[in-house]
């Protein structure tokens, strides 16, 4: 019984229906084309639905409450397990998240702009050529911008649809144009103050993580806490008034 719900569970998780990201992996490993027909023709795929996910999360909760025997432990660890599974295959299928890449890499890009501008180059060119040096969505937004800027936009038109935290930089080289304030200083005070938040945040997902890795040995020693401490000072608080 226990192996059949193994098998189970196996099967749940490799599940592979038409159309997948698995399906769209799958096809990346294998050859190109072969013969008439290319892989690149199989129908595109998106994350698991909910009801897959559910199935997974609950093929993984029976199979962990097989294993463990049954009991209100067993049964409390594979609900554990499945809501674990059901989050795990709900984050693999979301969408990436352009915030966090454009924070990633803009401090870099502060830094290559500020090389670029201080080597005279003009704002427009600077912008088209680290936007061609960095990867990912930041390079992208960063390469339109210049070429508003090329066709002779405004700078607050060039910077208008910048999302955060982009908009950090257009603030900065939009202020130090209609200012005509040095703008290398202020990219380069951007970088740091980037860098600094980055490093704080990351810190802060620390502690954090050492909180939720120590609150499970917190509530596998409550139990004994109330057995040992808790229930008998209870029973003689009940011996002392009703005794």
């Amino acid at each position: 019984m226990t192996a059949a719900a193994l098998a189970l569970a196996a099967a749940l998780l490799l599940w592979v229906p038409p159309g997948t990201a698995r399906r769209r992996r799958l096809a990346a490993v294998l050859p190109g084309p072969v013969g008439p027909v290319r892989l690149a023709r199989w129908p595109p795929g998106g994350p698991p639905g909910p009801v897959r996910r559910w199935a997974e999360a609950a093929g993984a909760a029976i199979a962990v409450l097989l294993v463990l025997g049954g009991g209100p432990g067993a049964a409390l660890a594979g609900a554990a397990a499945g809501v674990a599974v059901e989050r795990l295959l709900r984050r693999s299928g979301a969408p990436p998240d352009e915030g966090a890449g454009l924070a990633r890499d803009l401090p870099v890009a502060c830094d290559l702009l500020a090389v670029c501008l201080t080597a005279g180059t003009p704002v427009g060119a600077a912008l088209s050529a680290v936007g061609g040096s960095v990867a990912g969505p930041l390079g992208e937004r960063l390469s339109e911008v210049g070429a508003l800027y090329r066709l002779g936009a405004a700078p607050r038109r060039a910077w208008s649809t910048a999302p955060p935290p982009l908009d950090a930089l257009a603030r900065t080289v939009v202020r130090a144009g209609e200012s005509g304030s040095a703008v290398v200083p202020a990219l380069q005070r951007l970088a740091t103050d980037l860098r600094s938040s980055s490093r704080s945040e990351t810190e802060a997902a620390v502690r954090r993580a050492g909180v939720w890795v120590l609150a499970p040995l917190g509530l596998c020693f409550l139990p004994a806490f109330l057995c040992l401490g808790v229930v008998p000072l209870v029973l003689g608080i009940a011996a002392d008034v009703f005794g």
